[in-house]
C-alpha cells in the first residue's frame, strides 16, 4: 500500500470519528431571549432556552428545585428577584446521555414613583371649577440616570414640567408611565397610579314637608336644607325644580330663597319621581356641590271608614280618613276599612281644606269641623250608625264624599 493510499485512509477515518464525536456531543448552554441583557427590569418576562432534539427531555430548576411540570426546551419567566439561579438538566432518551448548564438572572432595583398634589379641585365635576387639580410624579431608584414621564394623550401636562399634570377631576384615578434609562443603557419601564383629592364639600341634606310625597290636590312642597353648616362655609345657593313629566331633565323653574315653596300640578308618571337640586357654593373655595332629592306626586282618592270603636284601647279609636291613590272600591276595601291604619298621613296633606259634617238618623248635625285633622272621637254620641258629609278643597277643583259611619264599643 502507497504512502498516498495510506494518507486517504487515515483522512477518512478521522472525519468518520469526529461526525460521530460531534453527534454524541449535548450542548446544554442556556441561552437568553435575544436582545435582553443583564440585569433584567423588574417585572419583565424573559425566555430561557437550550437547544431541541426529539430524543430529548428536558428537566428546569430554580436555585436547584426542580420546577414541576417545566420540561420542555425553554423556560419562560417573570424576573421579580435578583441573583436568581436557573438551571437545565438534559437527557438524551436513546443513548442516556446527560448535560446540564445554569445560569444566574440578575434583576435591575426596581424605581419608585411618588405623587404630590400641588392643587386641589372642586368634587362636583363642573367643568369651571371641578377639573383644576394638579398632580407630580416623581421617581427615583439606584442604578437610573433619567427617567420620562407619560401621562397619555387625553391629559394635559404642564408645558415646563413634564412631571406635572393639570386640569385633573377629583376622586377619578389617573396613571402616568414612567420609563427608566439605568446606567448600562436599558431602558425599565412602571406605571403609577394617583387619585387627585378634592376640596371638602358642605354636609348638607334637602329636606322638605311633606317629605317624600305630595299630592296633587295638595300640591305644595316647602324646602330647605340642614345639617353641618359649620363643615364648610357657603355664600350662595340657587334650587332647580323639574316638573315635567314628559320632559324629566328640563328645569321647569329655579330659586335662590332659602326655604322655597313648588307646586306640582301633574300626577308623577308610572310612578317616576320628580327631581329637585340644590346647588350650594363654598364662600372658602367657590366650589359648587349639588344635593338632590326626589318627590313623587299622587291623585287622590279618599278611604272612608264605615266604623270605628272608641273606646280608648288605642286601636281604632278615631275617625281616621286616609288616600286611597288606587282607588279601591269600598266593596272591594271592606275588610281593612274601620280599622286603625299602622300610619296615615294628616287628612291636609290630600287637601288644601277638608270639611267634615256629621248628621244622626233625623239629619240633625251632631258634629262639624271646617277643617278637619283626623281627630274626631265621637265624643259624647252613643253607639249607632251615623252619615257624613266631607267636602275637600283641593288645587285643581273641589270633591265631595258622603256615606255612613258606625259608632261602635264606645260604652256610652
Amino acid at each position: 500500500m502507497n504512502n498516498n493510499l495510506k494518507s486517504n485512509i487515515l483522512l477518512l477515518l478521522i472525519l468518520v470519528i469526529n461526525v460521530f464525536t460531534a453527534k454524541a456531543q449535548m450542548n446544554c448552554e442556556i441561552s437568553v431571549t435575544e436582545g435582553v441583557t443583564m440585569p433584567v427590569c423588574h417585572g419583565e418576562s424573559i425566555t430561557l432556552s437550550v437547544s431541541t432534539s426529539p430524543n430529548y427531555v428536558y428537566q428546569w430548576s430554580k436555585n436547584g428545585m426542580d420546577l414541576t411540570g417545566e420540561n420542555s426546551f425553554y423556560l419562560t419567566i417573570e424576573v421579580t428577584q435578583d441573583n436568581v439561579k436557573y438551571g437545565v438538566k438534559v437527557t438524551d432518551i436513546q443513548s442516556n446521555e446527560e448535560c446540564s448548564d445554569e445560569i444566574i438572572v440578575t434583576m435591575q432595583k426596581p424605581f419608585d414613583i411618588e405623587f404630590e398634589q400641588t392643587q386641589l379641585t372642586c368634587s362636583n365635576n363642573k367643568a369651571e371649577n371641578g377639573q383644576n387639580a394638579k398632580v407630580i410624579a416623581t421617581a427615583s431608584g439606584e442604578g437610573y440616570v433619567s427617567f420620562t414621564y407619560d401621562w397619555g394623550d387625553d391629559i394635559w401636562t404642564n408645558p415646563d414640567n413634564p412631571q406635572e399634570a393639570i386640569g385633573l377631576r377629583a376622586w377619578r384615578e389617573y396613571s402616568v408611565i414612567v420609563t427608566g434609562l439605568t446606567e448600562n443603557g436599558d431602558e425599565c419601564v412602571k406605571e403609577g397610579f394617583f387619585t387627585p383629592r378634592a376640596y371638602p364639600n358642605p354636609k348638607l341634606e334637602i329636606v322638605s314637608n311633606p317629605k317624600d310625597t305630595a299630592y296633587y290636590q295638595n300640591p305644595y312642597v316647602k324646602f330647605g336644607f340642614e345639617g353641618d353648616v359649620d363643615s364648610v362655609e357657603y355664600n350662595s345657593w340657587s334650587w332647580a325644580f323639574y316638573n315635567n313629566p314628559d320632559n324629566p331633565s328640563e328645569i321647569s323653574s329655579t330659586s335662590i330663597e332659602r326655604e322655597p315653596t313648588n307646586a306640582y300640578h301633574q300626577v308623577s308618571k308610572e310612578g317616576s319621581p320628580y327631581r329637585i337640586e340644590l346647588n350650594v357654593k363654598s364662600a372658602q373655595y367657590g366650589c359648587d356641590t349639588t344635593f338632590s332629592k326626589s318627590i313623587i306626586v299622587l291623585p287622590v282618592k279618599l278611604k272612608v271608614p264605615n266604623v270605628f270603636t272608641p273606646n280608648n284601647d288605642g286601636i281604632n279609636d278615631y275617625f281616621i280618613i286616609d288616600n286611597d291613590p288606587a282607588g279601591t272600591t269600598e266593596d272591594e276595601n271592606e275588610e281593612t276599612r274601620g280599622f286603625e291604619y299602622e300610619s296615615y298621613n294628616p287628612i291636609n296633606d290630600y287637601y288644601l281644606r277638608t270639611e267634615l259634617t256629621i248628621f244622626n238618623r233625623w239629619g240633625r248635625i251632631v258634629y262639624k269641623s271646617s277643617d278637619y285633622k283626623n281627630d274626631w272621637d265621637g265624643g259624647k254620641l252613643p253607639d249607632g250608625t251615623y252619615f257624613y258629609v266631607i267636602e275637600c278643597v283641593g288645587e285643581h277643583g273641589n270633591d265631595r264624599y258622603q256615606g255612613s259611619v258606625t259608632i261602635f264599643g264606645s260604652g256610652r
